[in-house]
């Protein structure tokens, strides 16, 4: 008989919540920046957790138009190595440690 044990999950911590905060703002940021042209009104980019464990934080990237005369969204799932949150690196080069 096989058991499963469960590994318990570490909750984020404030200091980390607040460096990730800043991570996802720069990230949207860049989306924004690359796929969208800024003249379209509805045009937005957003990142938002949907899951972490121990090891990577799970983003989820929208972005497009939403508009009364267009609704193009676009979904994509990214990851982060969660201890890039503590490593003394900038926010942009913490950015480019997302992978797809």
């Amino acid at each position: 008989m096989n058991k499963c044990t469960k590994v318990k999950v570490k909750k984020l911590t404030k200091p980390e919540l607040k460096e990730l905060t800043k991570i996802l703002e720069l990230f949207e940021q860049q989306t924004y920046e690359e796929c969208c042209t800024g003249k379209i009104s509805g045009e937005f980019a957003s990142a938002e957790i949907f899951d972490y464990d121990n090891d990577f934080i799970d983003i989820e990237l929208k972005f497009g138009t939403q508009s009364d005369c267009e609704d193009r969204v676009n979904t994509e799932q990214w990851k982060l190595n969660r201890n890039i949150l503590t490593k003394k690196m900038s926010i942009v080069a913490k950015v480019n440690e997302i992978e797809d």
